[in-house]
């Protein structure tokens, strides 16, 4: 932070914004822009220690950024709290849910395609987005089967082991195999509804 403060207090742009007689906001949001956009995140060492702080910087790093710039052109209009719209916010509460209140249904449905696994030598992540994906089958209607699948097998890739995808890939393929052959797969097409 010493060297950002030492580069903003001898760069034009700066000696700009303090010589300015009458501030103004289209002033400071300049100067607020600058040192935000050109001084800290061109920044490669800047950059670098927010890595290590935010561990979801790779993921969360683009929306911050877009919700700090928000907030520099139009402070009043920005609403941190509202990131998340209140349909996703419900759409994760009720999947965590139902979840948690069929766990033990979903554990049946997946235990079998585990062949020559044991469930508790198997990544934890992989296990928890694999009941997430069954649940997803079972009980959220309108979300197409292949979506679904495709969600949790790139959510394995990103986050889990090497073989994750795969794996996830192939227990969920099963799985919805069996609910449409066994008829328990109630889909329904969001769009006419």
């Amino acid at each position: 932070m010493r060297k950002i403060y030492m580069q903003l207090t001898t760069s034009q742009q700066y000696l700009h914004y303090i010589g300015i007689q009458q501030q103004s906001l289209q002033e400071d949001r300049k100067i607020f822009e600058y040192i935000f956009n050109d001084l800290m995140l061109n920044n490669e060492e800047f950059v670098a220690h927010i890595e290590e702080i935010f561990s979801n910087w790779d993921d969360d790093g683009e929306m911050i950024v877009q919700s700090i710039a928000s907030f520099i052109r139009k402070p009043q209009s920005t609403a941190f709290q509202q990131i998340i719209t209140a349909d996703k916010e419900q759409f994760a509460v009720n999947l965590l849910k139902t979840v948690i209140d069929k766990e033990d249904y979903l554990l049946t449905l997946i235990t079998p395609k585990l062949k020559n696994w044991d469930p508790e030598r198997i990544a934890l992540l992989d296990m928890v987005l694999m009941k997430l994906g069954v649940a997803e089958l079972l009980y959220f209607e309108t979300i197409p089967p292949k979506v679904t699948i495709n969600e949790y097998i790139d959510l394995a890739k990103d986050y889990s082991t090497a073989q994750s995808g795969h794996f996830v890939n192939g227990i969920l393929d099963n799985i919805h195999k069996e609910l449409v052959e066994e008829g328990k797969l109630n889909k329904k097409d969001f769009r006419k509804s």
